[in-house]
């Protein structure tokens, strides 16, 4: 092997000293595919995946809206050397838990198997990425992401935050659908799908990344043997940090809905921002899921179905995001507690007690995590995208219990919780029910009655 390889040891984070040592390691093949892994010998298995840089932010040109997840489908319908049918088979075969997603800004094939199947699970999962693309496949396809696209959009909760995305992020590929559009989707031809494989799918803009009990030598050998002549091609992308220039209304009603959906969002950091785990645990405080400010103030007085805030970092940008859901007469009064604990987080900070606490859950969550091999394959490829360093889980863990109450302060001074809000409203309330101009609403009849 090259001397490229980087080894890091460490302890895993099972809280006793006779834990089993683990690796963290680093290999990069001369086409620029990066490889990470995490060893954890306590496992009988291992998660291992790909990780394209590449999701619905990399569709600029409209004609191919929706490419990116359109071609993770694709890439299960066969290759040179296997059809649809040879890969499932393979997996089953294997007793493998497999599945692929495609998001705004990444798009992952993976695999859980027992440590044995390494080399099976490597062979499939590399075969897979260079896919046959087949026309007829691609027709057949193509009808399926269609009904994808319809039943999306019988998804109140869905079809509100993709309209928020569209608003704030208008005029950039960031607010772009993952699935793309009906006519964009109908007239993608496969040429232009096999073009962007060729340009996105580029060793140098891809990860292999696996966490379990393997051998890492084997995994090197494994890789080169695979991927080792992929030609090289795009790597990363044009990633501006974007932000909204002023405050912006969006009033989309629904008359037959029976609940109202609300989402305010604001500008915040981006997931390479230094001050992410601050931003995070400021997140936590004030819209977690329970015991946050939110919590008690709507949701514990009974005021919404769903009132919570968290933080959605991207590349070089990112945004904070506050999500109500509740009966129409009660969505006015709630949005605008949620405006005022915006302003009261934002003049008062944060004290010592709710940050204790919010540290408390994160790290517990950290820790949790750790001990999954899928969890750590994940987070071994999202760290080295932003920070191009693999972080162990007591670094991690030492990073949010720096956080001071200073920290939050210092991000709320950079990016204020009440500047520039985006606010889309999804349901039955008209703008006049918001105190807002009949120029922010449009109205979408549906034929049946829509409910959550």
């Amino acid at each position: 092997m090259s001397d490229t390889t980087n080894i890091s040891e460490t302890l895993t984070q099972n809280g006793n000293n006779g834990a089993t040592p683990t690796k963290l390691l680093h290999h990069t093949l001369p086409n620029g595919l990066q490889i990470l892994g995490q060893q954890m010998p306590d496992l009988e298995s291992i998660s291992v995946c790909f990780h394209v840089r590449t999701g619905a932010r990399d569709e600029h040109d409209p004609a191919l809206f929706g490419v990116s997840h359109f071609l993770e489908h694709m890439v299960f319908k066969g290759t040179a050397r296997r059809s649809a049918e040879d890969i499932t088979l393979d997996f089953n075969t294997m007793g493998a838990e497999f599945n692929a997603f495609t998001s705004i800004e990444q798009t992952v094939y993976y695999a859980r198997v027992l440590g044995e199947y390494l080399p099976r699970a490597v062979d499939l999962l590399s075969d897979m990425m260079r896919p046959r693309l087949d026309e007829q496949d691609f027709n057949m396809e193509r009808n399926v992401i269609l009904e994808e696209i319809a039943r999306s959009e019988d998804v109140p909760t869905s079809q509100a935050y993709r309209k928020l995305l569209q608003t704030y992020f208008e005029g950039y590929s960031l607010g772009h659908e993952v699935l793309g559009t009906r006519e964009s989707i109908r007239d993608l031809q496969v040429e232009q799908m096999r073009a962007y494989h060729a340009r996105r799918y580029s060793p140098n803009n891809m990860i292999l990344a696996i966490a379990g009990n393997f051998d890492w030598q084997q995994l090197l050998a494994l890789a080169e043997e695979k991927c080792g002549a992929w030609a090289t091609g795009e790597e990363g992308r044009d990633a501006p940090e974007i932000a909204p220039a002023h405050s912006m209304e969006k009033v989309i009603v629904k008359p037959k809905q029976k609940q109202q959906i609300a989402l305010l969002a604001w500008p915040s950091i981006s997931f390479q921002d230094k001050d992410l785990y601050a931003a995070e645990l400021a997140a936590m405080i004030l819209g977690d899921g329970t015991g946050s400010r939110l919590f008690w103030n709507i949701f514990q007085k009974g005021l919404a179905e769903t009132a919570v805030a968290s933080l959605s970092p991207f590349d070089n940008t990112g945004m904070m995001v506050a999500f109500i859901s509740t009966t129409p007469d009660h969505a006015p009064g709630v949005l605008e507690l949620v405006r005022a604990e915006l302003k009261n987080m934002q003049e008062d900070g944060v004290q010592e007690d709710e940050l204790r606490r919010a540290k408390d859950k994160l790290v517990s969550r950290t820790v949790l995590d750790g001990e999954s091999a899928f969890s750590r394959m994940q987070d071994l490829a999202y760290t080295w995208v932003a920070e191009r360093r693999l972080r162990t889980i007591e670094e991690e863990m030492a990073e949010i219990e720096r956080v001071t109450v200073q920290d939050i302060r210092r991000v709320l001074d950079r990016f204020p919780y009440t500047d520039r809000h985006v606010l889309t409203t999804y349901g039955p309330l008209e703008a006049a029910a918001f105190g807002l101009s009949s120029e922010t609403q449009t109205t979408e009849n549906d034929e049946a009655e829509v409910t959550e």
